[in-house]
């Protein structure tokens, strides 16, 4: 529920379940003033885009009529290209991103809505929008997609048209079937769409104008606190879209339509570091228990390779190891199974063309046994192999020999738990070095799967009493290219579910089960995506009556599409997984854990294996669930269970790591979620970006922070809270995970720590500053170098002081200086006399005031040529920089006013200006591996948003740019 209460010039709130920022959209406008309650909804399953439409058989839409009653008469066109519906005469509701550029988090301004738009009559005048309130300004999709919603103020009010009532919490319980409409943009059903009224669109040539389309009944089949779940049609014009209830003769809208959905439920890519493979090799996964994933791979030497990950490892990827000494053809495949629990069994093509396998166990203390060989078959090197455990202790592994006839061994009771020889299937041929699938089905069933020379789908099947395999038969009428990989998945005991890749790109399925009298029928085609022709398509069962398939792209991306029982409008997708590219129809392995969890692993062409998983708990582990302290706007989104963006920054720390990469980590206490969290990014240069926001846990109000790297090149924080106690949290100096927070002990007398800086003193070793209840100067250091060391005893450096913030570093010299805003706004300063151990500080003196008001913020970074640079913030928000002149003389110049651009990409869209400084963090970041050391500033202004400018040597200061982006 999200309560606007009219104040004066400002804004008090009561939210639960969602986060709100405001803008005045170039005006300059102060709050929005209106009483709305309102629940995201948003459609996470499907695609939307300007190509295609996503719609769910029977396609009953139709035009939206031309009428000013509800609920028609309430929804309307936003010139950007989304819908937005009408709350009260002077408010819209549509999605975050129709009001703001998701790439930056700019403001798309000069916008217009047109209520019940219709291009084939004269409409209405348009209506300007002046300011709006959005969930989030960060890309939406993944973690934040339940903040993707947008409220937008008319600059005059529509009184010929009515609005709709948004309720959520009286209306929604027991809700079956809803329906939306919206402006999508669906050429199939429009054919060539109509020039926007008075010129082209904002969006460029794709966007047409076209008449509202009605879904009228669609089924919503899932409810949590942020997000509703149905499958209503949708395509791009449809962001926004409101979702209607209807109770008796009432309308209400209760919730919007999120827009992209290519982020929905996936998370990763995570690289699996540490081993190199040709690019587009197969990564194979076995599970062998609950939550437990082992990964194999052929590396660039010819090894195979394993990682597992689980409760063994701390569910932190643990490898890569090398398994023995076969080497392989690099690029093929590793067969991997698990035939009871915590049993594992691996099979490869040696380079020989000779089939081996190695088996462990956790009661193998020395680690994997193996290779053998098996005997009777010698195949291509790199030839795919299929194995299946038909029960327990019991396997079989197959392959297509030279000859291209399809060949079977067997471990098992049977065999005296040795390898039988390969011995030939049948006459069937198909071409050397192609996929054979095999499917496992419980009491010693197998069903095998193959595509001929003739590009015809054969299948085969043993099951006990039997002993020898039926005749092969094809499956229906279908024709692939030969050596196309046939993939297969097994809902239950009785279902078999196969999947291959047409001539013509398409993806097809083939059913065999009671549904179908136990007789192969199919082909369907899955909905409308082309892939290149032989693609690999990965086939999974999650649990009953539950199919997944994944298949890399020609684009490179990952896509996925999904199958349930009670879809009763057969195959949802395609999906994209998340935003990577990978080899065009290369493989992808894929597994289930558990019960409704997916894992997938892909080589990628930087020689990296990489993993993302799906669960359906990630939809709440994303979602934006807690609501901001009274009387304060937000940036959102913040999910307090995975990822995290912080709602209202409070404060930023950065460190840079020392080992010569352009590393670096930024620390930001979230006020209002309770949390530390940290944004890192690993690479050779800061163009790479940030990744995502990690929670260091739990703090209760934190609000100043600072960070430094121990000598072990790891990183600390130090947080101040509202109640003035101070925490500590490190890396771990053997492993590298974070320890706990731990409570840091104070000065004697001291009850409270209003602020914290840390820096180094002349060997190197960490120091803390700190700010007492009492308005003085602490300082502390570790006993010695070593980063798990004790610290030592609090030292006092200032007497009768009424300081509230410090900030400290380390001079060219080895000494330390010190900087202080005092309870009025002044500025102080002391420094250590020499660089040596219990060196005395000068007593503190005046710094100069730059402003005719108080300076509530600073902080220092040395230059690219060893000098410092003194950066302040006054009460209005004004930024003030001070340089050294010279170290020997411990000369300052003059305070100088600071002022920097805002970062542009294009010039359609403005980054977002800070509003008003409140605190800022100055240190120096690596541009690339190699490159300058320069200075940066962090500025927090009072609206929570956290921005940076670098300095570079030959182009001076960088446009302020979010760092939300």
């Amino acid at each position: 529920m999200l309560d606007f209460i009219k104040g004066n010039g400002s804004e008090q709130k009561s939210i639960s379940s969602l986060s709100i920022l405001e803008n005045s959209i170039g005006k300059g406008y102060p709050g929005l003033n209106c009483t709305v309650h309102l629940i995201v909804i948003l459609c996470l399953l499907y695609s939307i885009g300007s190509c295609c439409a996503v719609v769910f058989c029977p396609d009953d839409r139709y035009l939206m009529p031309i009428n000013n009653s509800l609920p028609w008469g309430a929804i309307g066109y936003m010139d950007n290209g989304c819908t937005a519906t009408l709350l009260d005469p002077s408010h819209i509701v549509a999605a975050a991103h129709c009001f703001c550029f998701d790439d930056t988090g700019s403001w798309q301004n000069n916008l217009s809505f047109y209520p019940n738009f219709n291009p084939k009559r004269p409409n209405s005048p348009s209506v300007a929008i002046d300011r709006a309130v959005v969930g989030t300004r960060v890309r939406t999709g993944g973690e934040f997609q339940a903040s993707d919603w947008g409220i937008g103020h008319l600059a005059k009010e529509v009184k010929d048209f009515p609005a709709m009532q948004a309720d959520f919490k009286s209306n929604s319980a027991g809700i079956i079937d809803v329906m939306s409409a919206g402006y999508g943009r669906d050429l199939f059903f429009f054919g060539v769409g109509q020039a926007p009224p008075g010129g082209v669109s904002k969006m460029g040539c794709n966007v047409w104008w076209q008449p509202a389309l009605v879904d009228p009944k669609c089924r919503l089949y899932l409810i949590d606190s942020d997000q509703l779940f149905f499958d209503c049609a949708t395509i791009g014009g449809n962001s926004g879209s409101p979702i209607i209830y209807v109770s008796g003769n009432k309308y209400y809208v209760i919730g919007v339509v999120h827009g992209g959905p290519e982020y929905n439920l996936w998370h990763g890519w995570w690289n699996i570091a540490g081993l190199q493979v040709d690019p587009g090799s197969p990564a194979t996964v076995a599970s062998r228990g609950p939550n437990n994933l082992d990964v194999f791979a052929i590396g660039k030497d010819g090894k195979t390779y394993t990682a597992a990950w689980g409760p063994q490892t701390n569910f932190a990827w643990k490898g890569w190891t090398s398994i023995l000494d076969l080497v392989s053809k690099p690029g093929s495949q590793v067969a991997a199974v698990s035939r009871s629990a915590d049993w594992l069994d691996i099979f490869a093509v040696g380079k020989d063309g000779w089939i081996y396998t190695a088996s462990w166990n956790p009661t193998f203390t020395d680690g994997w046994h193996g290779w053998w060989k098996i005997g009777g078959l010698q195949v291509d090197p790199g030839t795919p192999l299929s194995v299946a455990s038909k029960g327990a202790n019991n396997l079989d592994v197959f392959a297509v020999g030279k000859d291209g006839g399809i060949y079977s061994a067997s471990w098992g009771p049977q065999t005296g738990h040795k390898w039988s020889n390969f011995v030939r299937i049948l006459d069937l041929e198909a071409m050397p070095g192609s996929y054979v699938q095999a499917a496992a089905r419980g009491s010693g069933r197998l069903d095998l799967f193959v595509t001929g020379k003739d590009g015809r789908i054969y299948t085969s099947s043993l099951a006990p009493p039997a002993t020898d395999w039926q005749a092969w038969s094809t499956i229906s009428n279908i024709q692939v290219e030969p050596g196309s990989p046939v993939s297969i998945a097994s809902r239950g005991p009785e279902y078999l579910d196969v999947f291959v890749v047409g001539k013509d790109g398409g993806i097809y399925t083939a059913a065999k089960g009671p549904q179908t009298n136990n007789q192969w029928q199919g082909w369907w085609r899955i909905h409308d995506l082309t892939v290149g022709k032989g693609s690999y398509i990965a086939a999974v069962s999650r649990g009953a009556d539950k199919l997944d398939i994944l298949v890399t792209g020609s684009d490179g991306r990952v896509y996925t599409a999904g199958w349930e029982p009670k879809f009763s409008c057969g195959w949802k997708g395609w999906q994209r997984v998340l935003d990577v590219s990978f080899k065009p129809g290369s493989y992808l392995g894929a597994a289930s854990r558990s019960t409704d969890w997916l894992d997938i692993f892909a080589s990628s062409s930087d020689s990296n294996i990489y993993t993302a998983s799906w669960n359906p708990s990630f939809t709440c582990e994303a979602c934006s669930d807690l609501g901001p302290a009274a009387g304060r706007l937000n940036v959102g989104p913040s999910a307090k269970r995975f990822i995290y963006a912080p709602k209202y920054a409070q404060n930023a720390a950065l460190t840079r790591y020392l080992d010569g990469s352009a590393r670096t980590q930024v620390f930001v206490t979230d006020s209002d979620s309770n949390l530390v969290v940290t944004r890192y990014r690993n690479s050779n240069s800061v163009d790479d970006g940030f990744g995502t926001y990690r929670s260091l846990g739990s703090v209760i109000a934190p609000r100043r922070i600072a960070a430094f790297m121990q000598t072990n090149g790891k990183p600390q924080v130090v947080v101040t809270s509202d109640d003035g106690k101070l925490y500590t949290k490190a890396v771990k100096k053997s492993i590298n995970v974070w320890n706990s927070w731990t409570n840091m002990d104070l000065p004697s007398g001291v009850m409270k720590a209003l602020d914290v800086d840390a820096a180094y003193d002349f060997e190197g070793t960490n120091q803390i500053y700190i700010i007492g209840d009492d308005g003085n100067l602490y300082t502390r250091a570790r006993v010695n170098k070593e980063p798990d060391s004790a610290w030592k005893s609090w030292e006092k450096l200032t007497t009768n002081g009424a300081y509230l913030k410090v900030t400290a570093l380390r001079r060219s010299d080895g000494t330390q200086q010190a900087f202080l805003v005092g309870s009025t706004g002044q500025l102080a300063t002391l420094y250590q006399k020499q660089a040596a151990l219990n060196s005395p500080w000068t007593t503190p003196a005046g710094f100069g005031n730059p402003s005719s008001v108080g300076i509530v913020d600073m902080d220092a970074a040395w230059t690219e040529d060893e000098q410092a640079w003194v950066f302040a913030v006054d009460q209005k928000g004004a930024l003030w920089i001070r340089e050294m002149i010279s170290l020997s003389s411990n000369s300052w110049g003059t305070w100088q006013s600071w002022t920097t651009g805002l970062y542009a990409p294009d010039a359609a869209s403005q980054q977002p200006a800070p509003e008003g400084i409140v605190s800022l963090t100055a240190s120096r970041w690596q541009e690339e591996t190699g490159g300058d050391i320069v200075p940066v500033v962090l500025a927090t202004d009072n609206r929570g948003n956290v921005y940076y400018s670098a300095h570079k040597r030959q182009e001076g200061w960088s446009g302020w740019r979010s760092f939300y982006h």
